[in-house]
């Protein structure tokens, strides 16, 4: 991704949700990622996550990888060690399964296959640009080359590249006689095939099978080979076949993607979302295509996405258009893609007797289903406007209805997502963040300060997230292993490592030793004043006798006490202004 420095900080847009002013920040003194839109942050381990969609593990060995380093050995679980292990040996198959594939196509027994290909119009060039393979008709020819590479069954059954045999001994191979396509996950990693048959062999198309390392649904068709076209046009074009996808882009239209075998759902909205900002839907015409469209649709609408749509002729798919059309029909149809209205229009007016009431219902009734989805209050108004007069019904009552279903869904949003993007705001006080701040920069270069003040600070004067962030850094500190901000955020885990790295990442200046003292002072200003209401509220129910007089020496001694942190306050700067972001008083 392309970033600019900006102060402190490098900027760019963020590759974890749709935005056109750049709002991702990486502190390179900090080690650190963090975006003010969807407040998303975290180390470079975080983001190899969030962006390749892997456990940490992963992540680190991803790294490790790309950099030359040997990957880390580290303690595990007995369980958890052998199913790295298991998963390692899979990818490593499957690697060695696309070098087989490719050799055999290009080799004596690949001939049929080179012809088919050929008919097809692909000739040595687009067989190697796309990575295509064959898979030889044989029961065992995968199996043997495997086994002699060191492969055991297991892992070779393991990688859904064999099928076990129903007798439960040995197993064969599950693409034979067919030509192969790589499907790679966002990291580039062989993760499955698909396979596609010679001649009248059914299936037609074989999709390889979900395991450990391949999610169908979180993986589409070449999204790793066209990642450079899909992040700079910010644009993706779906279709449902592996050679559609390919012809599409043998046609010079870039972010073309399949998917695999399955129905899109979430899990590929979320993918795409990462990449761009437009879906092209480009289906066959037919009844099916039309329902993989609706199919498709939430998925992409809730992500933020834009959505435009390319129906074929019936009988056509994407790969004909582009055989018969070239490169200028294909972007003739794309630039003509109906958006997201005119197909929903379109599909009342084919699917419901509009002449009827029931028809006019179950009309808007399936419009809106769509539409509610749509993120922006004005977009919504004039698509339901729009629909009213596609559909010839009062647009009053269309745009009431939609406002409706977008509260409805926006409810259920919130319901089904708890302490999703927690504010910072609801996190910190003022005096808690100066003090965090200053722990995790200046404070870790004078660890014998750092827990001077700590020692005077009353833990009760600390919020239930600050405490614990305090806690542990004071906890390390002690041991001579003061943290720095990177391993600060590491121990804000779940909701509290967003608002504590958009604490980290604000606009204020960072504190010095004077303000860390101040928000010391502060934070026992506010601990003391506590105590003195709950004093008060003791001395009106104790009456007269004993316990009132020494409850109301003890407030005095507090009031002396908070004076004297009151002259304290004025020697030197504190955060007595609220620090942006922060609203005094939150927990």
């Amino acid at each position: 991704m392309a970033l600019r420095r900006a102060g402190r900080s490098l900027v760019g847009l963020c590759p974890f949700h749709q935005e056109k002013t750049p709002s991702f920040h990486v502190d390179p003194g900090k080690q650190l990622f963090y975006c003010h839109g969807c407040h998303t942050g975290g180390d470079v381990f975080r983001y190899v996550q969030l962006l390749h969609q892997v456990d940490f593990n992963e992540a680190v060995g991803l790294l490790a990888d790309r950099y030359g380093i040997p990957r880390p050995a580290r303690a595990a679980g007995r369980n958890e060690a052998r199913e790295a292990g298991r998963r390692r040996r899979a990818l490593a198959a499957l690697a060695e399964a696309r070098e087989f594939f490719r050799a055999r196509l290009e080799g004596a027994g690949g001939e049929a296959a080179r012809r088919y290909l050929a008919s097809r119009g692909y000739g040595p060039e687009e067989r190697e640009r796309f990575d295509l393979g064959f898979a030889p008709d044989s029961w065992d020819a995968l199996l043997r080359h495997l086994s002699g590479k060191g492969f055991g069954l297991d892992d070779i059954v393991f990688a859904g590249l064999a099928v076990p045999r129903a007798s439960g001994e040995g197993a064969y191979d599950r693409f034979r006689g067919r030509v192969t396509f790589p499907i790679r996950d966002p990291a580039g990693r062989v993760v499955s095939f698909g396979g596609r048959a010679l001649g009248d062999a059914t299936p037609k198309y074989l999709n390889g099978p979900e395991t450990r390392v391949y999610d169908k649904g979180r993986v589409l068709y070449r999204v790793h080979e066209e990642g450079k076209a899909l992040r700079e046009s910010r644009r993706a074009v779906l279709v449902e076949g592996y050679f559609d996808a390919l012809g599409l882009a043998r046609a010079g239209v870039g972010g073309a993607v399949a998917v695999c075998g399955t129905a899109f759902g979430e899990g590929h909205g979320r993918l795409l979302a990462r990449f761009c900002e437009t879906v092209v839907l480009v289906f066959d015409g037919d009844s099916a295509g039309r329902r993989a469209v609706h199919r498709a649709l939430p998925a992409l609408l809730a992500r933020g996405l834009g959505v435009r749509i390319v129906l074929l002729p019936e009988g056509k798919d994407p790969d004909d258009l582009a055989r018969e059309r070239g490169a200028a029909g294909v972007a003739e149809a794309l630039d003509g893609a109906m958006d997201l209205v005119d197909f929903l229009v379109l599909e009342a007016r084919r699917a419901f007797d509009l002449s009827s009431l029931e028809g006019r219902t179950r009309a808007v009734e399936m419009v809106l289903r769509h539409l509610a989805a749509l993120a922006s209050p004005i977009a919504r108004d004039d698509a339901a406007l729009r629909v009213a007069a596609g559909l010839g019904i009062d647009d009053r009552l269309v745009v009431d209805e939609l406002r409706r279903a977008a509260r409805a869904r926006a409810r259920t949003a919130r319901a089904e997502i708890p302490g999703r993007n927690i504010a910072p705001a609801r996190a910190f006080s003022p005096a808690e963040g100066v003090l965090l701040r200053w722990l995790a920069g200046a404070g870790r270069s004078r660890p014998a300060l750092a827990l001077e003040l700590l020692a005077g600070l009353p833990r009760e004067a600390l919020g239930e997230a600050s405490r614990r962030l305090v806690s542990a850094w004071e906890e390390a500190a002690r041991r001579g292993d003061a943290w720095d901000a990177a391993r600060f955020a590491d121990a804000a885990e779940g909701p509290l490592r967003e608002p504590f790295l958009a604490l980290l990442f604000g606009p204020a200046p960072e504190p010095g030793e004077a303000e860390a003292r101040g928000a010391v002072l502060a934070l026992r200003e506010r601990a003391l004043r506590a105590r003195m209401r709950e004093l008060q509220e003791e001395i009106e129910r104790a009456g007269d006798g004993a316990e009132r007089t020494r409850l109301l020496a003890e407030k005095v001694a507090l009031a002396r006490e908070l004076h004297g942190l009151g002259t304290a306050r004025g020697e030197g700067p504190g955060p007595r202004e609220p620090v942006p972001g922060f609203r005094e008083g939150a927990p």
